[in-house]
């Protein structure tokens, strides 16, 4: 069978897509989101209708509480008698209630009904008067006047209703049967501006949850209050604990994470206090329901791949042997195998890799006889080159013969000087490191300073103070040169003086400061050698660019310096790369 002259890209993508790759993978995405999809909103829908009827019975239950709020402070009967109980009590002052007072109060308290089942009532009197319509045996309720909410409510305006949230139940008797409550609590006054009374109300927390079983048995279904606290759950263990979940939105609902696992969320306001009500239906048992569906595509794909699988591997095994064919060829040729050639030949786009790299091999080898060539040729001017040098060795050997000559004739200052030359003159035809110990470089410059005292008739006075861990320590060759040349004709004017050099190491560098006691430079001299004017500051402009090269940012060079009282110049080498540095330059100085 004869396929059109395709190229190895085309023909590899046209079996894949024959193989129905890139169909499958299609059918089982759109297949699995869709469904996800339809799943999660039937989950929303029910949580919805959950919800709604859920909203409807806690709406009755909060409603009806603040109905029988009003059903008390707007009672004119029952005020008369809450009247007339709290002025006997403050007549008798003996902090006891009169009987009956509190059978009647309690009476009508009893007879009061509300929806929802049990309902505990507490009316609290200023002085520590109250009355309740539940059994108050061996639960004294004075207590409750210290509570820090009723502190905070004293300061809040007649009429306030405080939705306490969830407490524990504070009637012993039914303590155990209902743990917890649910409690709301209303100021109002007995007299126009007088003292603060309460009526606080509360109701056992199953009456909130029994509803979520009913009507949510396969969803987490809560109330919380404005805070997000957990006022009524169906585990009493979450109640009162804070409702904290990573929430990320995907349009008409919501997917928290709450206590390790993923839920669908949906919320629903209560009509008080800023209550809600939310939903969470667990995310796995909606995503579980598809997964029949997809173990049955599943098996089709493997199928579709294996078949895939022998197909391309058969054709891949045809197309990719020039491919192989050229890696081992480049193998051999890494080996050092420069006349091995692919010979692959096509006219896709692999043959024509296989023409380019033999062309290429064969430029190489063209390349490398050239580079021989021209080594040959760089050998010969190092020779020529090295005997260029036997001139300036006749003029080192013809000085130390003069010097020889002085030293005899008892001319040992004139013999001096003439070392110092020669040892100048060497130090400055001599190329071969551009790198040397620091301590080389200042007993050049003592040379230096010896043959300048000789040529002028006031002698100008070198100290040297070297920490002795830096006398080893390389620099570039002549880089102090230059500076104290500066000092000793434009700092003293090549007159009487001083001049020093100071050497440390701090922090990773090796600082350098050069002082003399010249005439200083005033502060525009200062900005204009720094600024790099081409007519000031040569020898230090040129020192300071040199090892900016060498060092680039690391390097630093300082200077301090008021009229008639001399130039400080402090200069800051990393000792990190120097090693880097001088091999670099001594390669270039070759």
């Amino acid at each position: 069978m004869r396929f059109p002259k395709w190229s190895w890209r085309q023909k590899l993508i046209i079996t894949s897509l024959l193989c129905l790759v890139l169909p499958s993978v299609i059918t089982l995405v759109l297949t699995g989101f869709y469904t996800k999809n339809e799943l999660r909103n039937k989950a929303v829908d029910k949580a919805e209708q959950s919800l709604e009827v859920a909203d409807l019975y806690e709406s009755n239950i909060m409603k009806d509480m603040v109905n029988a709020f009003n059903s008390i402070q707007y009672d004119s009967a029952m005020i008369t008698d809450l009247r007339v109980a709290w002025n006997k009590y403050k007549q008798d002052n003996t902090g006891t209630v009169d009987f009956f007072s509190f059978k009647q109060i309690t009476e009508k308290l009893e007879r009061i009904t509300f929806f929802g089942g049990k309902t505990y009532v507490t009316i609290l009197l200023p002085g520590g008067l109250y009355f309740s319509n539940y059994s108050t045996y061996k639960n004294d309720l004075k207590y409750m006047y210290g509570e820090p909410w009723l502190q905070e409510l004293s300061k809040e305006p007649m009429n306030t209703t405080s939705w306490l949230g969830t407490q524990q139940n504070y009637v012993r008797a039914d303590a155990e049967m209902a743990p917890n409550l649910v409690t709301i609590v209303r100021t109002f006054q007995l007299y126009n501006n007088g003292v603060n009374a309460y009526i606080i109300l509360s109701k056992p927390e199953e009456q909130f949850s029994q509803i979520f079983a009913k009507y949510a048995s396969d969803q987490v279904m809560m109330v919380l209050d404005a805070k997000g606290r957990i006022i009524s759950h169906t585990d009493p263990e979450q109640i009162g604990q804070s409702f904290r979940a990573q929430s990320s939105s995907t349009g008409a609902f919501d997917i928290v994470k709450w206590n390790g696992l993923e839920y669908i969320s949906v919320k629903h306001p209560l009509p008080f206090a800023g209550w809600s009500m939310q939903s969470l239906t667990p995310y796995e048992s909606v995503t579980s329901k598809i997964g029949n569906i997809f173990s049955y595509v599943f098996v089709l794909q493997i199928i579709f791949f294996m078949l895939f699988a022998i197909v391309l591997f058969y054709f891949l095994n045809q197309w990719t042997k020039p491919i192989m064919r050229l890696a081992r060829t480049a193998a051999k040729v890494e080996k050092g195998l420069l006349q091995e050639r692919s010979k692959v030949k096509g006219q896709d786009e692999v043959g024509h890799l296989g023409l380019a790299f033999d062309s290429m091999l064969d430029r190489v080898g063209e390349m490398i006889h050239q580079i021989e060539w021209e080594q040959s040729r760089k050998r010969m001017a190092e020779l020529e080159l090295l005997q260029a040098q036997i001139n300036p060795h006749f003029l080192f050997n013809t000085l130390n013969s003069i010097r020889l000559q002085a030293i005899l004739g008892g001319k040992h200052d004139i013999a001096d000087n003439i070392g110092s030359l020669s040892t100048l003159l060497r130090m400055t035809i001599n190329r071969n490191n551009e790198f040397v110990p620091l301590h080389e470089e200042v007993g050049t410059i003592e040379h230096y300073m010896r043959l300048m005292n000789f040529r002028h008739s006031e002698g100008i006075e070198l100290h040297t103070n070297l920490a002795s861990d830096t006398l080893l320590e390389s620099i570039p060759r002549f880089t102090l040169q230059p500076l104290v040349e500066n000092a000793y004709i434009h700092g003293l004017q090549q007159k009487q003086g001083e001049i020093s050099i100071s050497a440390w190491k701090q922090s990773g560098f090796l600082f350098i400061q050069i002082k003399d006691s010249g005439i200083g430079l005033t502060e525009e001299k200062m900005l204009e050698i720094q600024s790099g004017s081409p007519v000031s500051g040569i020898g230090l402009k040129n020192v300071k660019e040199r090892l900016q090269i060498i060092y680039g940012d690391l390097f630093a060079m300082e200077m301090y310096s008021t009229l008639e009282s001399g130039l400080t110049i402090t200069l800051r080498i990393p000792l990190t790369i120097r090693e880097e540095n001088r091999d670099v330059s001594s390669h270039a100085g070759r």
